[in-house]
């Protein structure tokens, strides 16, 4: 890691980074330009990395100690929809002005919140000065059983579609924070929300069931519709979600009646960071029963067709719903 500041590059790194990394084998106290990975006998390793931005996927005035919480937890969630358990992370930051002590501090301890949470460590990084906002990257690692990594490429006509949790509380979540809903949330539903949008939760809990269960897998970060629109298309075929068999918190189905605009942000806002699956009529038995056995909250929410029949989202009627935008997009 790089940076200058008034507190010295060396002493940045020893007092906020190094601890997160004195258990991580080959980390070597982030005292070397590298680390080094032991592979294990009859695993592979998963790779997998995403960049956070202020303003983009949090707000200015985040706390530090959620916005390193959320950095680690959507890599973490990428390595869940492939069936594999994370390990260590890279860690790269871009700071904008005097790194304050304070921020840092709490930054930290949001990367030891994350790291007891998800079972992973720090195996090095990078940190640098920037004129832009805040950005943090995180380069995940997580071991997967030889040949069992499971990609969005597998899809079969016929699957039935299963999605973890619930989907949109982040989304609305985001727009609470920004000051909507409040007309229709006590303060315990607002929390919840925002909560999720704040820190979310990858689906640990899953892993097993993907690797045993599902042939094609990924986890929803920039909406429902869009990312199963992306899944579909890997896999060159179509499909479609009953949006009537979304499953939506108790805060998100409250909004949702008082508000039923608010669809369109729930399918398609994104930052759900719950696993979205494949699954072969002839495995649905053992698998909804593992899922039960593993306290795992599953939902049947659709099914995967031939690629003539496109990829739509149904209302209760079975008509196709049409929104402005199926998915979040950078661009």
């Amino acid at each position: 890691m790089t940076h200058k500041s008034s507190q010295g590059e060396t002493g940045i790194i020893q007092r906020y980074f190094a601890p997160l990394a004195e258990h991580t084998p080959g980390a070597f106290g982030l005292s070397d330009d590298a680390g080094l990975i032991a592979t294990k006998d009859g695993m592979e390793l998963v790779l997998t990395v995403d960049m956070i931005v202020e303003d983009v996927h949090f707000l200015p005035n985040s706390d530090p100690g959620d916005i390193a919480y959320k950095a680690l937890s959507v890599n973490v969630s990428d390595l869940c929809a492939k069936g594999a358990e994370a390990s260590v992370y890279l860690l790269s930051i871009a700071l904008s002005g005097t790194p304050d002590p304070n921020w840092l501090k709490k930054l930290s301890e949001g990367f030891a919140d994350a790291q007891t949470d998800f079972d992973c460590t720090l195996l090095g990084g990078d940190t640098v000065h920037t004129t832009g906002p805040v950005t943090l990257s995180v380069t995940a690692a997580g071991f997967v059983p030889k040949g069992r990594m499971v990609h969005r490429t597998g899809a079969r006509e016929g699957d039935r579609v299963y999605v973890t949790g619930t989907i949109g509380d982040a989304a609305l979540g985001l727009a609470f924070l920004q000051g909507a809903g409040a007309e229709f949330l006590s303060a315990e539903q607002g929390e919840h929300l925002s909560g999720r949008h704040k820190r979310p939760q990858p689906c640990l809990r899953a892993i097993p069931v993907v690797r045993a269960y599902a042939n094609a897998a990924m986890d929803i970060s920039d909406g429902l519709l869009g990312d199963f629109a992306k899944l579909c298309a890997a896999s060159k075929l179509g499909g479609f979600i009953n949006s009537a068999d979304v499953p939506l918190s108790d805060a998100a189905a409250h909004w949702l009646a008082k508000d039923p605009d608010r669809l369109g942000d729930i399918v398609t806002g994104g930052d759900d960071y719950e696993v979205l699956m494949c699954i072969p009529e002839k495995k649905i038995p053992a698998f909804e029963r593992d899922c039960v056995s593993a306290g795992l909250q599953i939902s049947s929410i659709g099914c995967i067709a031939s690629r003539s029949e496109g990829v739509r989202a149904l209302d209760n009627e079975g008509d196709t719903l049409e929104f402005k935008h199926p998915s979040y997009d950078h661009f």
